[in-house]
This record gives structure tokens, sequence and C-alpha cells, in this order.
């Protein structure tokens, strides 16, 4: 089985926990996002019939939650590497099962848009997919993309378990019940999932990432640890470095076009002529395809450069884009939604891949949240922007070669990035302070 990439003699130990720690982490990953960015758009309709929300107004708030969670992402990533994970993901479940608790007695739009646009973000962010990212850096090394390829396919899986239930129980209850009823849940599924499946390092039960064997011992009688490992980055280190500034651009749009394609999938259809009941399938092929992505791409960045993936990624999307800007029919429209899905799911487990090559473990949370917050303005401008594009055309097709256009300019960005191989060893120099 050599030829294929795959070797039964690199498998790991098979009392290895990492891969139940990466079962647990998608599971925690499918309550983060499918009780929040997953359902959200459920609710639009009965909180506009309750509290009188216009669709600017919910749009609005899904922006906040959007700015919240990248202006968050920086400090909780430097938790996630100098503190416990356990310990952030477990207060992230009780912050979003208390915002979503307390949006359920809300009166007025502002407590909607707070607890929502605040309350979850910062929930979601700390129990989400930075989160269990992190873990999965620190258990593995050379499968580590399969790992971030199982672990973040729960993301996507949250909402196609999740949507149908909640869109069931919203018209047999409404939605105040509803959204109790994600807070219950999220804390009876999640906070199990941490306790008895999450741990922070291989190190804390005697065992070595991928399952190796312990390292051999240099002259000096210590660990022969790789210099990825030992690399110290620090925070003035790594904004001072061009690798994260070229990194950090090019993923912004990546983010940005799920957003975007996110909340216009079903516009689109309608605009092509669609009815209302066949536009609502149009999530379905992005979640199969977000599902199946990750499993399939996580596992190729372990043996293929994942800066070259994210090219191909940047590539293949831009030619679906032009596919949906020609106006094709419904099934083809739904065809090309399935490739974006299979781009948009894959990005998570390549960008920890290349993260992790790039800058090792020690500062992997606060590299992703470093670059979130750069990519700040991108993502909080790409819908608003998208939606003016429409708004002045009368079409989507200018929308998306603006998106077209900015991964193009990605994918440029992404050649100039460095192997990442000598980086490793000279790390702890270029983190040093000056």
């Amino acid at each position: 089985m050599e030829g294929s990439g795959f070797s039964l003699r690199a498998l790991p130990h098979p009392e290895f926990s990492g891969w139940r720690v990466c079962a647990f982490a998608a599971l925690t990953q499918a309550v983060a996002i499918g009780f929040t960015l997953g359902a959200v758009g459920l609710f639009a309709v009965p909180m506009a019939e309750d509290l009188g929300a216009t669709a600017t107004q919910f749009n609005l708030a899904v922006s906040i939650f959007s700015l919240v969670m990248n202006l968050s992402m920086p400090a909780i990533g430097r938790f996630l590497d100098r503190g416990s994970i356990r310990a952030v993901m477990t207060t992230g479940a009780a912050v979003l099962s208390a915002s979503l608790l307390l949006m359920s007695r809300a009166t007025q739009l502002w407590q909607v848009g707070l607890l929502f646009g605040v309350g979850c973000s910062i929930g979601m962010t700390m129990l989400g997919p930075i989160a269990s990212s992190t873990a999965m850096a620190s258990w593995f090394d050379r499968f580590r993309g399969r790992a971030l390829g199982i672990a973040n396919a729960g993301a996507p899986a949250g909402p196609v378990v999740i949507v149908p239930i909640a869109a069931y129980a919203i018209a047999s209850v409404g939605w105040r019940s509803t959204l109790l009823g994600f807070a219950v849940l999220s804390l009876i599924v999640a906070l199990p999932a941490i306790r008895f499946g999450l741990i922070d390092h291989p190190s804390a039960v005697g065992q070595f990432p991928d399952g190796d064997e312990p390292p051999e011992r240099t002259a000096e009688g210590g660990p022969d640890v790789s210099a990825a490992g030992a690399a110290m980055w620090d925070a003035r280190g790594i904004v001072r470095c061009r690798d994260f500034w070229l990194l950090a651009l090019a993923v912004a749009p990546f983010g940005a076009q799920g957003i975007v394609l996110g909340a216009n999938a079903i516009p689109f259809l309608l605009h092509q002529g669609a009815t209302v009941q066949a536009a609502s399938f149009a999530p379905i092929p992005m979640s199969i395809g977000a599902i199946t992505g990750p499993l399939v791409l996580g596992s190729l960045a372990d043996r293929i450069h994942p800066r070259l993936l994210f090219m191909a990624l940047c590539v293949t999307i831009c030619l679906a884009f032009a596919g949906l800007m020609s106006g094709p029919g419904y099934a083809a429209s739904l065809a090309l939604f399935a490739v974006c899905g299979v781009v948009g799911g894959s990005m998570m487990p390549i960008y920890g891949a290349l993260v992790g090559r790039l800058f090792g473990v020690s500062a992997f949370g606060q590299v992703m949240g470093l670059a979130a917050l750069v990519g700040v303005p991108v993502i909080f401008l790409a819908p608003v922007l998208f939606g003016y594009a429409f708004d002045y055309s009368g079409s989507y097709a200018l929308g998306l070669a603006g998106l077209i256009a900015s991964l193009l300019v990605s994918t440029g960005l992404f050649s100039f990035l460095g192997s990442g191989e000598a980086r490793r060893s000279a790390a702890p120099e270029a983190a040093a302070p000056s």
C-alpha cells in the first residue's frame, strides 16, 4: 500500500489517545457551529414577526458575530497556547449556553444583537474550530492534516443534523423554546465531550504526537526534540514574519467567500427563478461537500505541501464562481455549490497544516488568532460589498467577479510563501525580542 501514500507501518500505536481526542473535537465543533451560524437563518422570519426585525438588522447581527469572533481570536489563541485547552472550551460552552438561554427571554432587538453578536460569538470561538484545531496540532505531526480534516468535518456536520430538527421545533413550539433547547443541549453534549474526550497534550497521559515512541535522548541526556516542537514564537516575532502577513492576507478572502456564499446561496437560486421550496435545498450540497472535503483533502495535506493545496483550492473555487456567473440551471447550480462546499470545508484542515508547518505547535493558536485580526476588514466588508454589487447591477455576476479577483490575489500570495522547513529551525531567533 506504499504507492497510495498510506502505510500500515506508519499507523500510530493502537492505544494512542489522539484519535479519540479527534473524534470528540469534531463533536464540539458540531455543537459550536450547529447551534450558532448553522441554524441562525431559521430564526430570521419568527424574530421578524415577534420583535419586528428587518432583514438588514438581522444580517447586521451576523456581521457583528463575525467581527467579534475575529477580534477575540488573538486573545483566545494566546490562552489556548499557554493555558488549558479544556478550560477554554469548557468556558466557551458555558458562555454559549448562557447566551442562548438569555436570547430565549429577549424582548428587544438590541438584546438579541448583543447576546448573539457578542455572547454566542465568543462562546463559539472558545468552543469551536480554533480550540479543537489547536488540540489537533498538539496531538499530531505526521498525521496533522488528516486529524484536522476529521475534526473540522464536525463543523458542517452539526448543521446537517441540527437544522432539520430545529426547523421542526420552531414550527411546533416556537423560536424561544427552541433556543432554550439549544442552551440545554449545548451543555449536555459539549461538557461530557470536553471532560471525557479532550486532553490538552499527549504528555498529559504519557504519550507523544502521532502515537510515536519516546524520542531518543541526546548525548547530554535530554530528549531530542525537533526544532519545530521547540520553536517559541511570541506575538512580536510573528508579526515581524513575512510569511505571517502573506498567510493572513491570503486566507482572509477564503473566510469571506464562505460567509458571502452561505448568506446568498438561497437568494441566488430565487433570482434564477427557483421556487422557495427548491431554493431551500441550497445548503444541502454545500454541507455534503464541506463534510467530504476535509476528510479527503486533510489527508492530502500530510503528503502535499499545504501551500500548493491552497493554490489549487483558489483556482477551483474561481472556476466554480465563474460557472455561477454564467447563470446555470438549477441542477448545475447545486453541483457548483457542492464544489464550493468542498473548497470551503477544506480550508481549516489545510490552513492548520500550513500554520503548523510554518510556525510549529507552540504558537499555533496565536498565529491563527492574529491572522483572524488581520482579516477583520475583509470578513466584515465582503458581505456588504457583495450586497451593494447586486443592488447596483441587479445581478450576482459583479459580486462573483469581485470574489474571483480577491481569490486570484490569494493565489499569488500563497505562491510567495516559504516552505517552512528552514523557518522551523530559525523560529526562536526570529521570535526573540530585539
